[in-house]
């Protein structure tokens, strides 16, 4: 097996893995990022002691590979739960994950400001238990079978979801940086079941989800190339023969094309046009991510989070809150998110006019009792640019993505891994490419593990 080499294209949650799966089965492997680290929207940043996580922050319960993985890697879970303020029609609410009766009773009159208590809510909730087999993000899930041609706010219309509703649900949704227009309906059902249902059983590894890149990372070594970007892929009579990169080309046995659906397209032009046709279903959202490290907690006392679901205000976390390995001692962070138009508006500013700006927003409304920093303040700062930050499971793309993985492979040894290809998130993206490295294996005819 020494002799084959496959290449795998893109070093994100996918990629990763799927490098990680191809060194276990004994097979060659070469990952190219064309970034300068790997990690995408698992990606974590390492400054003066904090760990910050640049995309995802955290793996709800049916988050099956990413526990195995980080079993395997030796990285603890700890639990992350939400407590969350939230501004609403001039004022703010306070949340807690329900536990228990107690804790349920204690949310009860924010409950009722959010509109959670309706009986159309109550309505809603029931049918998203009712369902609860297919709406989670487990490497097997069914979601298939739900999904439909509607987007998730036409959805919630249809079935009576009050309006008040159904902006306190788009405030859950702000961290997929996304919208209820944008999302299909099975996929937001899906996301609010797992997260907003679940959240007191949200875990993350104790230094960040970056902590599992890191680790991979750290396995696979020197067959990580990083500020490689691959051209193009060479196909000849139906077979991959290697990839294109700015100094040459690399010749391989199989490719693992483990991007966004969108630079799959750029990347292998060629692709018949069936394949082509279920990749432009595939939609992404826009985000823009503020860190800036703090020596002091910049929201109140406890809170995780605070929301603003009537607005395009950033959503700001602590995660010190729920993380404290990831600051040094006495220290703190504050996050500040933001998508869709408000993000794209920023993207062209440099870093310290971003960060002015964003500041500016969550200062108009400042949580109670919170210690926002000034412009000029804090230990560090960095931002990060999510063009293609989290597939929203458009209408109709679970069925055509499953239909395309149901078609005979044109291209044999050829194979995509990315979050579209599972349920979006970074379960799927890494159930997906340790799923293409399996049958790349099989392909190969790897030892098995």
């Amino acid at each position: 097996m020494k002799a084959k080499r496959v290449v795998v294209i893109g070093g994100g949650a996918a990629g990763l893995s799927a490098a990680w799966t191809l060194k276990k089965r004994g097979i060659n492997v070469i990952l190219l990022e064309a970034n300068d680290r790997v990690g995408g929207r698992l990606g974590g940043d390492r400054v003066d002691g904090f760990s910050i996580d640049e995309g995802a922050d955290f793996f709800t319960p049916s988050y099956d590979i990413a526990f195995r993985l980080c079993e395997e890697l030796e990285l603890p879970l700890i639990c992350s739960r939400m407590n969350l303020g939230w501004y609403r029609s001039g004022r703010w609410f306070a949340t807690t994950p329900v536990v228990s009766l107690r804790t349920f009773i204690q949310n009860l009159s924010a409950f009722w400001r959010l509109g959670m208590l309706s009986p159309g809510a109550m309505r809603f909730v029931k049918m998203v238990k009712d369902q609860s087999e297919y709406l989670n993000f487990h490497s097997d899930c069914r979601i298939v079978e739900l999904d439909g041609e509607e987007n998730a706010h036409d959805y919630m219309e249809k079935i009576g979801v009050p309006e008040h509703l159904r902006v306190t649900l788009q405030g859950f949704l702000e961290m997929t940086m996304g919208t209820l227009e944008q999302m299909g309906a099975a996929y937001a059902l899906t996301y609010l079941s797992d997260i907003m249902m679940k959240a007191d059983k949200l875990l993350v590894p104790e230094k960040g989800v970056g902590a599992l890149s890191h680790a991979l990372a750290d396995k696979l070594g020197d067959m990580i190339r990083v500020s490689t970007p691959v051209r193009g892929v060479v196909i000849k009579d139906g077979v991959v023969t290697g990839v294109i990169v700015d100094d040459g080309s690399i010749k391989a046995d199989a490719v693992i094309c483990a991007t966004s659906a969108s630079k799959v397209a750029e990347i292998i032009p060629d692709l018949p046009d069936g394949i082509h046709q279920v990749l432009s279903k595939v939609s992404y959202s826009k985000g823009c991510r503020v860190v800036i490290g703090l020596d002091h907690p910049p929201l109140p006392l406890g809170w995780h989070g605070a929301l603003y679901p009537e607005d395009e205000t950033p959503l700001l976390l602590d995660r010190s809150i729920n993380l404290p390995a990831c600051v040094p001692p006495g220290k703190s962070t504050l996050d500040l998110l933001v998508g869709r138009d408000r993000a794209e508006e920023l993207f062209p500013l440099d870093d310290e006019e971003i960060k002015r700006r964003m500041l500016r927003d969550a200062r108009r409304n400042p949580p109670p009792g919170s210690n926002l920093p000034g412009d000029d303040e804090g230990l560090f700062t960095r931002v990060y640019r999510w063009r293609e930050a989290v597939c929203m499971g458009s209408p109709g793309m679970f069925k055509a993505v499953a239909q395309m993985r149901q078609r005979d492979r044109e291209v044999k040894n050829l194979f995509l891994a990315g979050d579209y290809m599972r349920v979006p998130c970074v379960n799927g993206a890494l159930a997906s490419g340790v799923d293409a490295a399996e049958e790349v294996a099989k392909l190969l005819g790897a030892r098995p593990l």
